[in-house]
């Protein structure tokens, strides 16, 4: 399985803060914001998709 046919591109919200990120969901549902830290800027690691 290629990478591109694992990972989407989607737009995610931080649960906390709810900064928004570009970022990429994995094929667990696992959601890691695109050319930042895996975690926000906030500190926390929990996002949701928006998009």
């Amino acid at each position: 399985m290629s990478r591109s046919e694992s990972v989407s591109k989607v737009v995610a919200k931080c649960r906390a803060c709810e900064s928004v990120f570009v970022s990429e969901q994995l094929p667990d549902g696992t959601i890691r914001p695109i050319g930042v830290s895996a975690d926000c800027t906030c500190g926390n690691g929990d996002f949701h998709r928006i998009s």
